[in-house]
């Protein structure tokens, strides 16, 4: 993995995710990566998580509550998405970001490395800023 880290954009499946959205201009793909997560029964994987939490952290940045790690030049074209941060969207991003932070292989891997606080934390900063 050339990127990781226990920020939301510190690892290159959510930077991915994030440069691809903006490029495609397709807004759709937001609530649609949101639902795979919330409607998902199984383990979270974290490829699955890493696009949610982007996801997430691009509905907050929606609301002008960008993360001081949000990407800046896709921070300067979300106008092209032609979204709005509705109260529906931010719900629909709170919950994908607690059942994240509830139990995924992303959580786990974090505990394991000895640094789930410090990424529990990060998830409830941008649930903070969601809502």
């Amino acid at each position: 993995m050339g990127a990781w880290g226990t920020r939301n954009f510190e690892n290159d499946g959510s930077q991915d995710w994030i440069f691809d959205l903006i490029e495609n201009k397709d807004g759709g793909l937001v609530a649609d990566t949101l639902a795979r997560i919330i409607n998902n029964i199984e383990t979270l994987e974290i490829s699955d998580c890493e696009e949610a939490l982007a996801a997430a952290e691009l509905v907050s940045a929606l609301v002008g509550r960008a993360s001081e790690d949000f990407p800046e030049d896709p921070l300067d074209q979300l106008d092209v998405l032609n979204l709005i941060g509705t109260r529906a969207l931010r719900n629909q991003a709170i919950a994908a970001v607690n059942k994240i932070a509830a139990a995924s292989e992303m959580k786990n891997y974090w505990e394991d490395a000895g640094q789930g606080e410090a990424w529990a934390a990060v998830q409830a900063g941008l649930i903070k800023r969601l809502d």
